[in-house]
């Protein structure tokens, strides 16, 4: 048999180690610094997001439990303002290296188109929503959705988890003006 098709056997205890190093769950911790960080984030390859956080958001949970509670400040950093990593719907919502960005295009062009009109409308009757949102991310610092007020005349349309989320979905609709 050729050397390429050889199949690999190794016992459950080993799998269970290569996977629990790789993920770098095992093993000595790494020093909490960016480029320990960028090598945690390269192995895992995506952060996923939950905007549910009762102890703290999934993506700061998952960076703890590898590096301590200094990965989360780093993160912000790699994201925000490195743009090391970027937003994007892998299997579900995800902070995914921006490195990686020709493999997620495949799924991004494979998007819907927006519906701009409906947009262009919402934008229209919710100016001050526009304006206040503006203002706040004028301040100069990153903001979560939260920190918006929701001052919509119209409610954004939708029978998804998007329903009345109009602060948010004006954070969307302003990437695409």
């Amino acid at each position: 048999m050729p050397t390429s098709q050889r199949c690999l056997t190794i016992s459950q205890v080993d799998a269970r180690r290569l996977v629990l190093s790789r993920q770098h769950l095992a093993g000595p911790r790494l020093p909490a610094d960016a480029t320990s960080l960028r090598t945690v984030l390269r192995a895992l390859r995506y952060v996923q997001l939950d905007p549910v956080d009762v102890v703290a958001p999934s993506h700061e949970l998952v960076l703890f439990s590898r590096l301590g509670p200094r990965a989360g400040s780093l993160f912000s950093g790699l994201w925000w303002q490195d743009r090391w990593l970027f937003e994007c719907w892998a299997h579900a919502a995800a902070v995914v290296l921006t490195e990686d960005y020709p493999i997620h295009r495949v799924s991004m062009d494979e998007y819907p188109p927006p519906n701009l009109s409906y947009t262009a409308t919402w934008m229209a009757a919710n100016d001050r929503l526009r304006k206040h949102v503006l203002h706040r991310l004028g301040e100069g610092t990153p903001l979560p959705t939260g920190a918006f007020e929701d001052c919509a005349v119209v409610d954004w349309a939708s029978t998804g988890w998007t329903a009345g989320r109009n602060a948010e979905r004006r954070s969307v609709t302003r990437r695409l003006r």
